[in-house]
């Protein structure tokens, strides 16, 4: 629309009569836009957004089709993904993984759980499920999984609250305990054994988000 306008620049936009971008835009989004070009704008500024999800993911260097190595891979990123929900003081309603195919088709599924978790057992049961849920063909080869935790919420009212259901809070411990090591001698000083028993699948670092 712009561009049809012949404005490429936002001095473009500054310099052209209001009653032109109101007339073309609408009142309302040409008087914003006309604002915007000056430099105006009320609305106020958030510095910091809430996190929305926490996860991660992983390319792998060549397609995978054995299930336990994919389950391992599972395991890993449920673990990253749990550490990012302690960090961040959250726990998370919703457990996602995406499997992406070697034909390039991606295929996402989600479960909400009856309680939220920041524990990497719980959200790697539940990344397991949805992977074996998921309807792939037998011999199904993938070239990417990730792990996301969604739903999030404050985990101190929440863990509060799970403490009073007199649920077990046993791994949670056990876990928050793994980040304090890991903060004093590295992300590579305690991992699970499935992990240590498969170099390839050992912590890497980045490749988080999706």
């Amino acid at each position: 629309m712009l561009a049809r306008l012949g404005l490429r620049t936002v001095g473009d936009i500054a310099h052209t009569p209001l009653d032109t971008l109101q007339r073309e835009l609408g009142a309302a989004h040409g008087a914003h836009l006309a604002a915007l070009a000056w430099g105006r704008d009320e609305r106020q500024v958030t510095p910091h957004a809430p996190d929305k999800s926490i996860g991660a993911e992983e390319t792998f260097p060549e397609d995978i089709g054995d299930p336990d190595r994919i389950r391992r891979e599972l395991l890993r990123l449920s673990g990253r993904t749990a550490h990012g929900l302690r960090a961040g003081g959250y726990v998370a309603r919703t457990i996602s993984v995406k499997l992406r195919l070697a034909s390039f088709k991606t295929m996402t599924r989600s479960r909400t759980l009856q309680s939220p978790t920041d524990v990497a057992r719980e959200i790697y049961t539940t990344a397991c499920s949805l992977f074996e849920s998921a309807g792939l063909d037998p011999g199904a080869r993938l070239r990417l999984v990730g792990v996301r935790a969604s739903g999030l919420v404050p985990a101190e009212g929440a863990n509060a609250q799970l403490t009073f259901d007199d649920r077990p809070v046993g791994w949670r411990e056990a876990e928050r305990a793994v980040d304090q090591i890991a903060r004093r001698f590295g992300a590579s000083a305690v991992r699970p054994a499935a992990l240590v028993a498969d170099p390839d699948l050992q912590d890497r670092p980045g490749r988080e988000a999706f």
